[in-house]
């Protein structure tokens, strides 16, 4: 009886999150990227979990196919290791204790993932692993000295409108609106929460004198037009949220709806090289809350129709909060690139992923124990098989490109200190 990759990983997982110290971990998560991109490429096909089915698999085929994922997850089990050996010399008194149940784990993927490592050609999947550790040191130095050029580590923690202002009327505002746009039962209270969050933050960080422009308002504008388009369009039958599978939106009405809320939400959520002009935050999770609740059901056809744009900008935005340290904003990337896929694993990725990002900006001035920071990067790592496995089933190279700036992503942003200012 073998132990399949999803529950190895589960237990890579829980043990690299308690390691100290910071350098350790962040070694541990890299490890957790790689393995995670093999099991999700591997998920793709059905039964993929069992090690015995793909063995048997490898063992029958050439394909380079299985040569790269095991390469993937050797790499990943090799950093978990190599983490593990790492936390025992460098680490605090404690940190041996730790470290042995990494070490145990990983000795047990090693040894569950020989037989596959055979079948996949022998020594051609420890080579690649090889050629990926030269390939991640290129990458991770190319993108060091773009961030020596220049590029900002700044993201501070956020609060709840009002609370710094001095204003309970726009928190009140602000909460109204955020209940509408996630529990709302028609579309139009839905379009309407989010305007009126938008408004409220930018109130918010108006009295503060943090903005001057209300660029999200400026974005969510598009909601009203949005609206009266997919109402014409319902006629008589409404738009309500548990009815608009059943709206006969024709191919084309499908792609002007999903591009028009596709960039509402992208505003929302606050990606790169946009950060600056949209506060993303506490409203990050209202566009996700968007897309789940009226462009899936309302536009799958115009979210498949637009999946080579969606895709390279969610990716683009990772990179570009890997770049600059941005943990957050990284997983709001990571969420967007998955419910851009619109695969099975979509949903509960997206939602963990988003959930993560706001912990991180909300939590209070980190430490490297802080329990709530583990906690937090514990979920992300948990959510990026799956988040994988959804944008695989959608574009195979931009799923590479987002592997590795989620690697990125770990290593410049976990542990790190957040700036004490609020936005």
């Amino acid at each position: 009886m073998t132990i399949g990759l999803l529950p190895l990983y589960v237990l890579l997982v829980l043990a690299a999150t308690t390691l100290e110290p910071t350098a350790a971990r962040r070694i541990a998560f890299l490890g957790l990227v790689s393995f995670a991109l093999g099991l999700a490429a591997y998920a793709v096909s059905p039964g993929s979990d069992d090690l015995e089915v793909i063995t048997r698999a490898a063992a029958d085929s050439n394909d380079v196919f299985f040569v790269v994922n095991t390469a993937l997850l050797l790499l990943g089990v090799a950093l978990c290791l190599a983490a593990s050996l790492f936390a025992i010399r460098e680490g605090p008194p404690v940190s041996p204790g730790r470290a042995l149940a990494l070490l145990c784990a990983g000795g047990l993927g090693l040894w569950a993932l020989v037989p596959l490592m055979v079948g996949s050609g022998g020594w051609r999947p420890g080579l690649g692993a090889g050629a990926l550790v030269g390939a991640g040191c290129l990458t991770g130095a190319a993108a060091a000295r773009v961030r020596h050029l220049g590029a900002s580590l700044e993201e501070p923690r956020i609060a709840w409108p009002g609370v710094k202002s001095g204003a309970p009327a726009l928190g009140a505002l602000f909460g109204l609106g955020a209940l509408g746009a996630i529990a709302g039962p028609h579309v139009g209270v839905v379009f309407t929460g989010l305007w009126v969050t938008a408004v409220a933050d930018f109130l918010d960080r108006r009295r503060r004198r943090m903005a001057r422009i209300p660029w999200l308002v400026i974005a969510a504008l598009a909601l009203g037009p949005a609206w009266w388009f997919m109402a014409t369009v319902a006629g008589p039958e409404g738009l309500g949220i548990g009815a608009l599978r059943e709206v006969p939106f024709s191919p084309a009405a499908e792609r002007l709806v999903g591009l028009v809320l596709g960039f509402v939400a992208w505003a929302f959520l606050s990606l790169w090289p946009a950060e600056r002009l949209f506060p993303g935050g506490l409203l990050a999770p209202l566009g996700i809350a968007l897309w789940l609740r009226v462009v899936s059901p309302a536009a799958t056809g115009g979210v498949e129709h637009w999946r080579p744009l969606f895709v390279p900008i969610g990716v683009l935005g990772l990179w570009g909060a890997a770049i600059t340290g941005r943990g957050p904003a990284a997983c709001n990337a990571l969420a967007f690139i998955a419910l851009a896929s619109e695969a099975p694993g979509s949903l509960p990725a997206a939602l963990i992923l988003g959930a993560t990002g706001l912990a991180l900006r909300v939590a209070p001035a980190r430490t490297a124990h802080n329990a709530a920071e583990r906690l937090a990067w514990m979920l992300a790592a948990l959510a990026l098989p799956f988040a994988f496995e959804a944008a695989f089933r959608a574009q195979i190279i931009y799923t590479l490109l987002a592997g590795v700036g989620a690697g990125l992503a770990c290593w410049t942003s976990l542990g790190r200190e957040p700036d004490p200012k609020s936005a």
